[in-house]
């Protein structure tokens, strides 16, 4: 089988297009340039995948820096819940991770025009791969299939929670599978789609991606503020407004 190989860096990935549609899509597709790196912690992948992927668009973040800008929270879709030197698989209160959310309006906050996904399919993440631009995706270590289960915060709100819950970059696909950048390790690693769509499945199929630096006309820019004891989010110096 021929395989299409897509090669970015920042200045080119910004001229791709962001129109490709899911009967477009060639039968592989690999976005070069992105440097995966171990993550700092025991729990700390959300931040180093992002550190990671705001590094492919230009944009310098210590692992540790994006972790202190995180909102924090005991609601995984609020901010991070927990202690990030906990061991791996440690469940709420004590220590977890962040969802998609909180994430995304972090990385906004160093300039990036990022955005939370919920529900998506294989096709819609093949369409940002394709168009040369890298996802961050939430999953398990070594695709782990474990009880999904319900958390209610302090906030009155249920979230679904899973032991062993991690991130990846996707870099890539092929008819076989994905190509993912373990935040575990920095190590690009390929999985199947029977692997890794159950695992992704057990949050609601969540992701985030970049469209490249937030400072096109119009663009917004978000910059981390701490307003009594919560972090929120100054958007163009004018508003504030929490994580979406």
């Amino acid at each position: 089988m021929k395989r299409v190989v897509v090669v970015v860096f920042c200045s080119v990935a910004l001229l791709l297009s962001s129109t490709a549609r899911a009967d477009e899509l060639p039968p592989s597709a690999f976005v070069e340039g992105v440097i995966g790196h171990p993550q700092d912690h025991n729990l700390s992948c959300e931040s180093r995948s992002a550190a990671d992927i705001a590094a492919f668009w230009g944009v310098g973040c210590a692992e540790d820096d994006f972790f202190r800008q995180l909102p924090k929270s005991d609601n995984p879709n609020r901010g991070f819940v927990g202690d990030v030197d906990l061991p791996p698989g440690s469940m709420p209160p004590v220590g977890y991770g962040v969802y998609v959310g909180p994430v995304a309006a972090t990385l906004r906050s160093f300039g990036l025009n990022a955005r939370a996904w919920r529900g998506w399919s294989l096709d819609d993440l093949k369409v940002e791969l394709a168009a040369g631009r890298p996802a961050i995706v939430w999953a398990t270590y070594d695709m782990r299939l474990s009880e999904v289960q319900a958390w209610t915060s302090f906030d009155g709100a249920t979230s679904s929670i899973v032991q062993w819950q991690h991130t990846f970059i996707a870099v890539g696909y092929d008819a076989e599978g994905l190509y993912l950048v373990d935040a575990y390790d920095g190590v690009t690693k390929h999985f199947t789609y029977e692997q890794f769509t159950p695992a992704w499945e057990q949050l609601d199929k969540i992701a985030v991606t970049v469209h490249g630096p937030a400072l096109a006309p119009g663009g917004r820019v978000w910059k981390a503020k701490i307003i009594g004891n919560q972090r929120q989010f100054v958007v163009d110096g004018r508003w504030v407004a929490g994580p979406e």
